[in-house]
């Protein structure tokens, strides 16, 4: 279906009562969990509207059964909003409070703002909206972040447990707000674009230890740098034989600086 076009209507089709009752029955179910009437019959394994509309109207037992079931849901659901249309001066108050640091779900509950599934339109239909719903987003993660250092600087010695549950919660919206700045693996430009210009290869390197004798243990990551397997396994052992000590594998270390900065392999 192309962007913008209607989905065609669904036709009305006769249906014995015997069959319309276990229908009108799950729509009640339904209606009880907290769905809408208009949602339900959306539902393309449900009678469209104009069906149940028809039904209900022809029908006093299984209009009474819907009637009570919204009764019923009225009692355990709040009132739902309807659709908002668009609105500049509510969308730049809507993107003020994004901003402040609060939650989408947060703002949409909120009387003055609009429901979920309006910003959730607005987002698809209107480009500029969702570049400043994007920027928003990245402002609300740097408040956030200054938030974070704030709890961290204030935190007295009895609030520490609950201070590093909070910073941490923080760290982790933060970085799914704004991965490319506070996220734990940073983007990349692609080569060619800004940005990309002047960055170097990315080298991983896996330490190394060794145990002596006594079992201290040795880093030897710097020592073996540029030794085969086999000269690798040989220092092992003889750091774990005692032949080779955590002195002679810090000597190891510098020669092998130095070789890295002359450019000189072993």
């Amino acid at each position: 279906m192309a962007a913008g076009e209607k989905p065609a209507r669904r036709r009305y089709v006769r249906v014995a009562y015997d069959d319309k009752v276990p229908r009108v029955q799950e729509m009640c179910r339904r209606l009880e969990a907290g769905e809408t009437y208009a949602d339900i019959c959306r539902d393309p394994r449900m009678p469209n509207r104009s069906t149940m509309d028809a039904w209900l109207k022809r029908n006093d037992e299984l209009r009474a059964m819907v009637e009570a079931a919204k009764a019923e849901a009225a009692l355990s659901w709040p009132a739902r909003r309807g659709y908002n249309r668009w609105s500049e001066k509510r969308a730049e108050e809507f993107l003020a409070r994004i901003e402040d640091g609060r939650g989408l779900r947060e703002v949409c509950a909120e009387p003055d703002m609009p429901v979920h599934s309006s910003v959730t339109r607005w987002l698809r239909e209107r480009p500029d909206f969702a570049e400043a719903y994007r920027l928003a987003r990245q402002a609300q993660a740097d408040r956030l972040f200054d938030l974070a250092w704030t709890i961290a600087l204030e935190a007295k010695t009895a609030e520490v447990a609950t201070a590093r549950l909070k910073i941490q919660t923080l760290k982790w919206r933060v970085g799914k707000l704004a991965p490319r700045k506070y996220g734990p693996l940073k983007a990349q430009a692609p080569e060619g674009e800004p940005g990309a210009e002047g960055r170097g290869p990315v080298r991983f390197e896996a330490r190394r230890f060794a145990r002596t004798p006594d079992n201290r243990v040795v880093e030897t990551t710097r020592a073996v740098r540029g030794m085969s397997v086999e000269e690798v396994q040989a220092l092992r052992a003889a750091i774990a034989a005692g032949t080779v000590t955590p002195e002679d594998v810090a000597a190891l270390a510098r020669r092998a600086d130095a070789d890295l900065a002359l450019g000189v392999g072993r």
